[in-house]
């Protein structure tokens, strides 16, 4: 498995849009992905707590679980992602931050 993290600053201003265009271009990718066996899971989650940040943004954490690296390059060159990221990056006001590498310990809800 490999883990993704991003780190976006979107403008204070600009938050409803961000989330709009998130749900039309990059959910269905990611939806594309899990129905693939690429994607394990993945989340869109608005950030309470930074140690970095940015004023007059609203800053959002992208976390991406893949089932391999394979995923993650897939990711990256889907078309679907490719339109968003140059939609998305007009929505930010701060650099953007990624990390990722290979999941060394999970724990994961049980099916039910």
């Amino acid at each position: 498995m490999e883990t993704v993290v991003v780190i976006l600053s979107v403008g204070a201003d600009r938050v409803d849009e961000f989330e709009a265009g998130f749900r039309e271009y990059e959910l269905p990718v990611w939806q594309d992905l899990q129905a693939r066996g690429l994607l394990v899971h993945a989340t869109l989650n608005r950030m309470d707590i930074s140690t970095r940040p940015v004023k007059g943004a609203t800053q959002y954490l992208v976390s991406v679980i893949f089932a391999g690296s394979e995923g993650h390059h897939a990711h990256d060159a889907h078309p679907g992602f490719e339109a968003w990221n140059a939609i998305a990056d007009t929505y930010q006001v701060g650099r953007a931050m990624a990390f990722g590498g290979e999941t060394v310990v999970e724990l994961a809800e049980a099916a039910r």
